[in-house]
């Protein structure tokens, strides 16, 4: 553990090594009212997500991904990910149980492989497997169960999943760049095991860049894919273009403020438009 000192704030890094992730850190912001991060990762290069309470944001940066997790709701509010072409290989999935995330601080429920056991949900990825296949650590790092939530069998095996397929086709297919951010729509309080809350919509943001384009090159024309999807049965072969809104839709709804690192001009273009 590293005790980080900067003017006027403490940020408490905890630097963790294990076989799920090789290496792990974890932040917890001060409480205010702007975005409290500085995280040098490609994973937020257009923001980190921050909302007006961050006593519910427990922060963890991992080489694969950035994401905020929930010690109440025992889910993460959000995954931030980078996704091109780079990060597909052909290493097998990872066969084991979902891995529970021994990194989170003593005082946090640490969600188990059965909380989810006969549930009637499955292990919902947010950052999906086959997006992280570069590597055994890699793949391994997307059973984590900080990056996982309750998703009914028809929302994470059809809808969802093709929208999913589309971003695998941009990078492979048309050597795109993405930003992506997921997360779960928090309403009703439904939970399953040990008061894991499941989610009554999930959502989905992705920035579609050139590959090898950045931060710079957003501008009121690039393309942005936003979606609010139902947490449902029954959804299991609907397009996933029906469930289509705007960034600013899913900031109202969530209460984050998303890529606040673009210039606000071109965030009052691109979040209100619906692609």
């Amino acid at each position: 553990m590293r005790i980080i000192k900067l003017t006027t704030l403490t940020v408490l890094l905890i630097t963790m090594i294990s076989c799920a992730s090789p290496v792990d850190s974890s932040i917890n912001p001060p409480d205010n009212n702007t975005n409290p991060y500085n995280i040098q990762s490609t994973h937020v290069s257009l923001g980190v997500p921050f909302d007006a309470d961050t006593t519910d944001d427990y922060l963890i940066v991992r080489s694969q991904y950035v994401l905020s997790y929930n010690k109440v709701l025992n889910i993460p509010n959000w995954v931030s990910w980078e996704l091109n072409s780079d990060w597909f290989g052909d290493v097998d999935r990872y066969s084991g149980n979902f891995i529970t995330d021994t990194t989170l601080p003593i005082g946090f429920y640490r969600v188990m492989h059965s909380d989810y056991t006969n549930s009637g949900y499955d292990r919902g990825h947010l950052v999906r497997s086959e997006e992280r296949t570069k590597t055994i650590e890699d793949n391994k790092s997307t059973f984590i169960l900080t990056n996982i939530i309750p998703q009914t069998p028809d929302l994470n095996r059809g809808v969802w999943l093709n929208l999913e397929y589309h971003c695998e086709d941009l990078c492979k297919k048309y050597n795109k760049l993405l930003y992506v951010i997921a997360g779960g729509i928090n309403r009703k309080r439904t939970t399953i095991g040990n008061q894991i809350v499941v989610p009554d919509s999930c959502f989905k943001i992705v920035v579609v860049l050139e590959k090898g384009q950045s931060l710079l090159d957003v501008n009121e024309s690039t393309q942005i894919i936003s979606v609010v999807m139902p947490n449902i049965e029954g959804v299991r072969s609907d397009k996933w273009e029906k469930y289509r809104t705007s960034v600013r839709a899913i900031e109202n709804s969530t209460g984050y403020n998303f890529l606040d690192k673009l210039p606000i001009n071109i965030q009052n273009i691109i979040e209100q438009r619906v692609n």
